[in-house]
């Protein structure tokens, strides 16, 4: 049962997304939200941008694809996010103006701690050395998709992508903010380091984003990476604690919800399944085949990781499970939040990166609380929703 201090909404609310119809007319649907997806991917990224690019033309407009280090290193994330984009493209069921091509930015190559401390604004994050950097690839695979990567690049004569060499995450970040005030959410889908760097180079995001979806953290469960943390968070934790205490509009799903939120092995199989009909709904409402057979062969390597270390035949949809926070009409009705202040853990000890949520009730005295902002962490999730979404835009 929720504490008292739960809420099953999806407060603050945003007033610009709110509509009144006309009494004599049915409700116009709002129109898609506009999404920048921060990414490392990873498998379970690549589940959710190709249900984003793939199944919800409707919903999600895309501006484009921003690359940080994690799952994998930076180049190897950037040359993923081109991967997935080109393959979408290939597919047709990304719909897309003729010439017009999709934006994948790099960002940073090492965490906050890892840059000159006079290095405030991150100038170097882009080209910081990331030899020491820990990756995933024990879970991932080295190239972050299974080992199958290669088997699914194309060079096309025409690119879906816009890949500008110089131009950088945070910045594309504030100018799409800047280009439409309040209308765009940012989904972290990987360490916080790229989105601390946007709102310390361009403050001014505080008011022009719309809203932040992070992935990250164990509140009440063991991390991922160690007893105390989730490996996003983990990743940057200085980068963490700085997004948590800079924007009120942020919405944030960990391992509380994730690990609830499951793909059987048997569902991923049926991934290899042709659907004759794939392609015949207009807009897409799921993958194309092609995204789906890449999906499934990616995931042999992630899935034998869960077997050897969780114990069960499937995988967690971390990823895809956020994704569905940046749509407000699933949020409300699938997730249940706790609204309060976040902290993060920075010594260099065995708590390194442990998650902090202060849901109480307002201090009499200052601390090092006081002045956060109240932030919406996902505790609940009502499992069986979730996986219905998952599985009608996965056509599993």
């Amino acid at each position: 049962m929720a504490s008292p201090a739960t809420t099953h909404t999806n407060a603050p609310v945003d007033a610009s997304s709110t509509r009144t119809a006309s009494p004599a007319s049915t409700p116009a649907s709002p129109p898609p939200r506009k999404l920048i997806i921060d990414t490392d991917p990873g498998v379970d990224d690549a589940f959710a941008i190709a249900l984003a690019l793939e199944t919800m033309s409707t919903e999600v407009e895309v501006l484009g694809l921003t690359t940080v280090f994690g799952n994998v290193r930076r180049d190897d994330a950037t040359r993923n996010a081109r991967t997935l984009v080109e393959m979408c493209a290939l597919a047709g069921s990304w719909r897309r103006e003729a010439g017009a091509r999709l934006p994948v930015v790099d960002g940073a190559r090492a965490p906050l701690a890892a840059l000159d401390e006079d290095d405030r604004s991150g100038a170097g994050a882009s080209t910081a050395d990331d030899s020491a950097v820990f990756v995933a690839d024990f879970v991932h695979g080295e190239d972050g998709f299974g080992g199958v990567r290669g088997a699914y690049e194309t060079r096309p004569e025409e690119s879906a992508v816009e890949h500008r060499a110089g131009r950088e995450a945070a910045d594309f970040i504030a100018e799409m903010c800047a280009k439409y005030p309040g209308e765009v959410t940012v989904l972290a889908l990987a360490p916080l380091t790229n989105i601390a760097l946007t709102f310390r180079r361009h403050p001014e995001c505080s008011e022009t984003m719309g809203e932040l979806v992070v992935l990250g953290g164990a509140f009440e469960v063991n991390g991922n990476v160690n007893p105390a943390a989730e490996a996003n968070i983990l990743g940057d934790p200085e980068a963490a604690d700085e997004v948590f205490g800079a924007f009120e509009r942020t919405f944030v799903v960990g391992l509380d919800v994730t690990t609830r939120v499951r793909l059987s092995g048997a569902e991923i199989e049926r991934l290899e399944t042709v659907l004759r009909d794939a392609d015949a709904v207009s807009p897409p409402r799921r993958c194309s085949n092609l995204l789906r057979a890449f999906l499934h062969d990616a995931t042999q390597f992630y899935k034998a990781y869960h077997l050897r270390v969780a114990d069960f035949d499937g995988i967690y949809v971390h990823d895809p499970t956020a994704l569905l926070l940046a749509l407000p009409h699933v949020r409300d009705a699938v997730f249940t939040f706790r609204r309060g202040a976040v902290r993060v853990a920075l010594a260099r000890d065995c708590a390194r990166g442990a998650v902090f949520l202060d849901a109480r009730r307002a201090w009499l005295f200052r601390n090092a609380w006081s002045d956060r902002p109240r932030v919406s962490v996902a505790m609940d999730v009502d499992v069986d929703a979730a996986l219905r979404e998952l599985r009608a835009r996965l056509g599993v």
